[in-house]
């Protein structure tokens, strides 16, 4: 299958998705690639009609990206994710905001960079594939921060630390959330039934379940005064 598309910027996972698009037998046209209608050092995928934006920058730019595109007739899909080099040749674990059309050259794109036709997640419009990566790579980050150390000798538990690296971590994870359904959505919590159709997605599900399965910073911190009363108790 022929997709005419053109790669743009400057960055090293460019060549891992190029080379899974190949592997896909997603080839582009053997004449040349589209005439670039965008900045030379925007990082993605121009397609005919369609920008996939792989750049690794912050909200704003992605929105200025999107004003820019929408001048130009494209529409912007973002895509999100922690790339690998391997995934060159199993797929990538794509989190996408403002998904393409089924059975548009875009959607065909996502299905041959993903390990299987389909297995991406589309997380909402524009803006939320960044959060969800935020949100999974604070969770993750905990998570390993919580496992033996490589040389596998033993050592004393620090449930004290471990246990205020998790208030830290939970305590920016309800920064992002409220950040996010304040800044991007615009409905902040509570939530009238049934619910707007502007919060009914994946990423602003995630954010409101952050909202309420977290504690507010004050119980927390009332929390760890009490911790801190009994250990000085107990010394």
């Amino acid at each position: 299958m022929v997709v005419s598309r053109r790669i743009g910027g400057q960055a090293p996972h460019l060549s891992w998705f190029l080379r899974r698009l190949e592997a896909q037998g997603l080839a582009a046209p053997v004449d040349r690639a589209p005439p670039a209608r965008l900045p030379p050092d925007w990082v993605g995928i121009e397609l005919a009609d369609c920008w996939l934006d792989l750049g690794r920058d912050g909200d704003l730019p992605l929105a200025e990206r999107m004003a820019h595109c929408r001048d130009t007739g494209l529409d912007l899909v973002e895509l999100a994710g922690d790339w690998l080099e391997p995934a060159a040749e199993h797929g990538f674990m794509l989190l996408v905001g403002n998904a393409p059309a089924p059975a548009s050259a875009a959607w065909r794109v996502l299905d041959a960079l993903a390990p299987r036709p389909g297995c991406w997640l589309h997380c909402g419009p524009t803006h939320s594939a960044r959060f969800c990566q935020r949100v999974f790579a604070a969770m993750q980050h905990q998570g390993l921060s919580a496992l033996p150390t490589p040389d596998g000798s033993p050592h004393p538990l620090d449930w004290e630390k471990m246990l205020q690296t998790q208030w830290l971590i939970a305590e920016k994870l309800r920064q992002l959330a409220e950040d996010y359904l304040s800044s991007q959505i615009g409905h902040p919590p509570p939530y009238p039934s049934p619910l707007p159709d502007e919060v009914r997605h994946f990423a602003a599900n995630l954010a409101r379940g952050i909202l309420l399965t977290l504690p507010e910073e004050a119980a927390l911190r009332a929390w760890a005064e009490r911790i801190d009363a009994v250990l000085q108790q107990r010394g």
